[in-house]
């Protein structure tokens, strides 16, 4: 291959980023400006009797770590009728014990106990055939505590959305004690809140947030249910509802309080998850280029699939560097040694943080003491992002997609929550 096309691949590898990092900054600065600084929609618009009923799906898969912290919090959420049912997929920690101790003072806890382990998309459809008449359905994921008006930010737009299929919240990290934990924090308020903010502008998201998001019901039975046939099923079912024509929303003042990794094989274990998943989503969604109708989701699925070539590219070109500048005079490749174009990206990490802080500042009060950990976001975000893509391509590409979604919980440890009020 010809130095020439070594260079053409560089500037893709430095100007993609850079561009979807302006995308990101404007795009989320646009939506906080226009759709929810302004937004004159408040839960006080509804009489208490109004509310529509909510029931909230927790799968539990040895979580007896957090699963108390999880109950406590679900116990004092300011919403008027609601429901919690604690699908336990056949734990074999103690995590059904607590939950039943918990049920003798909560009426409005409940408890499906699974014999076998069948992955969070099964044990979510296996409690939809039972919950009975609900018209919202809350996936929340058992390691995630809500904000205590958090439930009503989530319900609200069904209200006066018919067209609405899932309303997804806004996750936070609350454990944030060593520097893998601090730049995840930054990361999710920079990368995931500032995407669904732009991606909402542009009409179409790619994914809900698997921790906390709402569902109509009806529409979540229509369009059957939740995949086992993908390693991350909230990609997998926001394609679904967006491909029956029904909007899926971001709601910012939708807390979610989160636990991130805590180690960096835990790290790993989860972004190779999610980088399978989004190889199952190139898979089995790109039938939307048939229909002129889904022309809305084309965006969303380029900007993804440009984000994967780079991973490639990225990997592929930082390896040929560094073989040739073993064996050969001059190597060939893509040259990983920053130089001004990893201080420009740098910047430009700064400057997509800056917007984070901006929108995301009364949710999160200590959120700007994340902005000192910026400098090594590139490495993890980036560079880990697109090891775990070329580390999957072969499963995620050419792999069976029968029952991949069967999961298994990561560590967790007891984590001081954060003050939710």
């Amino acid at each position: 291959m010809s130095l020439n096309y070594w260079q053409l691949f560089s500037y893709y590898v430095f100007l993609f980023p850079l561009v979807m990092s302006v995308v990101y900054a404007v795009g989320g600065v646009y939506f906080w400006f226009r759709r929810e600084k302004r937004s004159e929609a408040t839960e006080r618009t509804i009489p208490t009797e109004q509310w529509p009923h909510v029931t909230i799906l927790v799968p539990v898969h040895n979580e007896g770590a957090t699963i108390q912290d999880t109950m406590q919090n679900l116990s004092s959420l300011d919403y008027p009728d609601y429901d919690v049912v604690f699908i336990d997929d056949n734990s074999v920690d103690n995590s059904a014990d607590i939950i039943r101790e918990h049920l003798k003072t909560a009426q409005n806890f409940h408890l499906i106990h699974l014999s076998k382990n069948v992955g969070k998309a099964a044990a979510l459809n296996n409690a939809l055939t039972r919950i009975g008449d609900t018209p919202i359905v809350v996936v929340l994921d058992a390691d995630t505590t809500l904000k205590s008006d958090a439930l009503k930010w989530l319900t609200l737009p069904f209200t006066y959305q018919p067209r609405l299929g899932a309303v997804t919240g806004n996750p936070v990290a609350r454990n944030r004690k060593n520097l893998l934990e601090k730049i995840q924090t930054a990361e999710f308020a920079s990368i995931i809140g500032l995407l669904k903010r732009s991606q909402r502008v542009m009409g179409r998201v790619l994914t809900v947030s698997g921790c906390a998001t709402a569902y109509r019901t009806d529409v979540l039975i229509k369009v059957g249910g939740f995949s086992s046939n993908s390693a991350t099923e909230d990609i997998d079912i926001t394609w679904k509802l967006q491909k029956a024509h029904y909007e899926v929303w971001f709601a910012p003042k939708a807390v979610a309080y989160i636990e991130v990794p805590a180690s960096f094989s835990s790290y790993w274990k989860q972004r190779e998850r999610w980088a399978l998943g989004g190889w199952h989503l190139l898979r089995t969604h790109k039938d939307i280029f048939q229909r002129w109708e889904h022309r809305r989701l084309w965006p969303i699925y380029a900007e993804f699939f440009l984000s994967y070539i780079w991973s490639l590219l990225f990997v592929f070109g930082t390896a040929t560097w560094i073989v040739t500048s073993i064996f050969l005079a001059e190597p060939a490749g893509l040259n990983p040694v920053p130089a001004w174009t990893g201080a420009v990206l740098i910047f430009a990490c700064l400057f997509q943080f800056g917007a984070a802080l901006l929108v995301n500042r009364q949710y999160d009060k200590t959120l700007w003491r994340a902005f000192f950990y910026v400098p090594w976001y590139p490495l993890f975000f980036y560079v880990i992002n697109a090891l775990t893509v070329v580390w999957t391509a072969p499963k995620g590409l050419m792999g069976s997609l029968n029952n991949v979604g069967k999961w298994q919980s990561p560590a967790r440890k007891t984590v001081k929550p954060l003050v939710q009020g």
